[in-house]
């Protein structure tokens, strides 16, 4: 008979290997190809299969006996039922009836799935074509599912849609081998010899024109025809059947606790009014006399705060995150991951997404991690916030967390890995845990205070402008989808109180209110790590040390606060005894 422990590692991996199977491109980002002739299935019956088996399968978890388990174990068998649970909790809602707006569906991410396959290979490149074949079938079944969410009055509002049109135009006006989706194409190893590479490159290029371009022809003449003339007229989802039930339970998902809208609207006001505070202090301190909006408004108008090109733009990035804030990481932190992070601008087609976001690397190391820059317009960031952003997507945020689980070959799989990013599948999805995430995130730019990185007054107002942002999200957020706001008063709210760009703030509310609850996760989750962090240095006096305390945080994998409390927790315990 197995140990618990064995049967415990038996069950996740069981678990996994059905999700590479069920999410074919998930893999893929993952670094596993097996499935990479596939396309995900968004067909009705997929769902219902998956509920089906996800229900079995928790039920399978809940009778397995962890006696004997070692801790570690233990907690791996709980977050394996969190992970099922919360699915079965949230499909009720019906979130994947929603798998297109400005910031996800195809025109945002097919390019990138390819650009993630491997080409080493004649098989590599069959699986590529197979993947193109299947795009179509997909697109119909992806317009289906919003035909039905029409039907059933659950739509997204169409500022939620802004600018998908446009990037499918962009897109299908293309040669083919200009597009994104044909770059395997120009890399062929010429060890194929001249004739087969021709033959590959003619294929692909009758594919993407015949059969992709027209599946994404039909989704923007649909989009464009029929779902934005019957969106939603509300912004809030509120306004969604059991809306105010499905924001209670998108909000729980994100923050990963109890806290209910009303005490998360609060909780941002209190921090708001905190910080704008710290930033009179810097006002005075570069003797500014004017009122906080006329400081706001020459920052935005200041032409030294800004470089004149997107290429001068992406080196200043390069140079803050190889140069300035990696030399410094062993100040805080020890065993610091040696996964390489690449610094590229975001595709034309993500112009209306924020102003920078990461991607994991995958585990076969065969694509790094990836901080993409959004240089649509360089007046969108302002060297003043380039430092705090740095800090956050990079090092020693998104990648040196997303690295340092994925180093953890100790740990399952599903703790490993954080790139299944569906945010539009909340709550109806297997946890994220985006408090945790999230909220290391904004912690890690609070630490750019203690690594001496805000070198000057303004990168020290750029650090808070972007804190007081994501203390707004808990005003907007719940304001706009609980509490009546108008998209209007929350764009002035955010104009009011943070140094970020208008376009950008526009670009905010529109996420907030395509994605509710998520925004709020990044103050809440921060908070959180800080009051433990605060928590461990009164318990251990001397015996505490910061690189400990953040192994303790990054080793657990990607987990929800209240178990984050847990680990901490035995860490002071093991630390006391030490």
């Amino acid at each position: 008979m197995a140990s618990a422990g064995n049967r415990i590692a038996e069950l996740c991996e069981e678990f996994w290997q059905w999700r590479m199977r069920e999410s074919p491109e998930f893999a893929t980002s993952t670094g596993c190809h097996t499935y990479d002739h596939l396309l995900d299935s968004h067909k009705p019956q997929a769902y219902e299969k998956r509920m089906v088996f996800c229900e079995k399968f928790l039920t399978t978890v809940q009778d397995c006996d962890d006696s004997g388990a070692t801790a570690e174990e233990k907690l791996s068998l709980r977050l394996l039922k969190t992970e099922i649970q919360t699915y079965l909790d949230g499909i009720k809602f019906s979130p994947h009836l929603y798998p297109i707006n400005t910031m996800e569906g195809p025109h945002v991410e097919f390019e990138r799935l390819i650009s993630f396959m491997k080409f080493n290979s004649k098989q590599d490149y069959d699986m590529y074509f197979s993947r193109l074949k299947a795009f179509p079938t997909q697109a119909a079944e992806m317009i289906n599912l919003m035909k039905q969410g029409i039907a059933e009055g659950r739509t997204y509002h169409q500022f939620s849609m802004i600018g998908v049109g446009d990037a499918i135009q962009d897109l299908v006006n293309m040669k083919p081998e200009d597009c994104g989706i044909y770059e395997p194409l120009k890399k062929v190893p010429e060890s194929f010899g001249t004739e087969t590479v021709a033959k590959l490159q003619a294929e692909g290029r009758a594919l993407i024109q015949d059969q992709v371009f027209p599946a994404f022809q039909k989704i923007k003449d649909f989009i464009e025809k029929e779902y934005i003339p019957a969106c939603r007229p509300s912004i809030g989802c509120s306004s969604l059947p059991d809306g105010t039930a499905h924001y209670e339970a998108v909000l729980r998902f994100h923050i990963t606790c109890d806290m209910t809208a009303q005490q998360v609207h609060e909780t941002g006001l209190e921090e708001v009014a905190r910080i704008r505070a710290e930033m009179q202090k810097v006002m005075e301190q570069v003797g500014f006399s004017g009122e906080f909006k006329d400081f706001l408004e020459h920052l935005r108008k200041d032409d030294s705060f800004y470089y004149p090109s997107e290429e001068e733009l992406l080196n200043g990035f390069k140079d803050i995150v190889s140069n300035k804030i990696h030399p410094r990481l062993p100040q805080l932190f020890n065993d610091i991951p040696d996964n390489e992070l690449s610094v590229i601008p975001a595709p034309p087609s993500m112009a209306n997404s924020p102003a920078a976001f990461y991607l994991a690397p995958s585990d076969d190391g065969s694509r790094p991690g990836i901080f993409y820059v959004n240089c649509s317009d360089v007046r969108s960031n302002p060297k003043y916030e380039m430092m705090t952003l740095s800090l956050h997507e990079g090092e020693p945020g998104h990648h040196l967390q997303a690295c340092y689980s994925l180093n953890q070959r100790n740990l399952p799989s599903l703790r490993r890995f954080f790139e299944d990013r569906r945010y539009y599948e909340a709550p109806g999805r297997f946890a994220m845990y985006t408090a945790f995430m999230e909220g290391w995130g904004l912690y890690c730019e609070y630490l750019g205070k203690e690594m001496g990185l805000y070198e000057d007054p303004y990168s020290l107002f750029g650090h808070l402008s972007f804190e007081i942002m994501r203390a707004c999200r808990l005003v907007v957020d719940t304001g706009m989808h609980v509490m009546g706001w108008s998209k209007e008063r929350a764009v002035q709210y955010m104009k009011e109180n943070s140094a970020v760009s208008p376009k950008h703030i526009e670009i905010e509310v529109n996420r907030y209110i395509t994605w509710p609850g998520q925004a709020c996760a990044y103050k809440i989750g921060m908070r959180k790590i800080q009051e433990l962090r605060e928590k461990a240095k009164t318990e251990l006096g001397s015996k505490f040390d910061v690189h400990e305390f953040h192994a303790a945080v990054l080793g657990c994998g990607s987990v929800p606060l209240n178990i984050l409390e847990e680990v901490v927790d035995q860490y002071i315990q093991d630390t006391k005894q030490k």
